[in-house]
């Protein structure tokens, strides 16, 4: 672990940063990798149209009436009757959850293997329970 680079920082370590400060990937790996989380991530509607809860026709729709009216998503469509509000919010809120965190997709690229990965989220958790440890009794102090 590169300590100096490690206890410089005062601010939470994202787990892509821990991984390079710690030698286990490189920045272009980690790069590459948050390229690909940043599409499989993109927005929700894309997962609900993936699972056909809405047609390419119904979001051109609402889409239209946000633009025309200047309302939320869900408000659009309640109002053209494509689905209840609370039922969109529902599914939204679910589809939004759906995202692949960065160290599932670099097992999956073969970057670091499941055990790497487990290690490397352990000692970063340790690592982040330090640091609010530390800023706390600053804090107090």
């Amino acid at each position: 672990m590169n300590n100096d680079a490690m206890e410089f920082l005062n601010v939470p370590v994202l787990f892509g940063r821990f991984l390079i400060l710690n030698g286990i990937l490189t920045e272009k790996d980690i790069a590459d990798a948050v390229r690909v989380q940043k599409d499989l991530n993109a927005n929700p509607l894309f997962r609900v149209i993936e699972k056909g809860l809405l047609s390419l026709d119904d979001v051109r729709r609402v889409r239209a009436y946000q633009w025309e009216k200047m309302t939320t998503f869900c408000q659009a469509v309640d109002a053209l009757k494509i689905m209840l509000i609370g039922d969109c919010e529902m599914i939204l809120k679910s589809a939004n959850q759906q995202r692949i965190p960065l160290g599932e997709l670099l097992v999956k690229q073969g970057k670091i293997t499941p055990k790497v990965l487990a290690n490397a989220l352990e000692k970063h958790r340790k690592y982040q329970s330090r640091q609010q440890a530390e800023a706390l009794d600053l804090v107090e102090h």
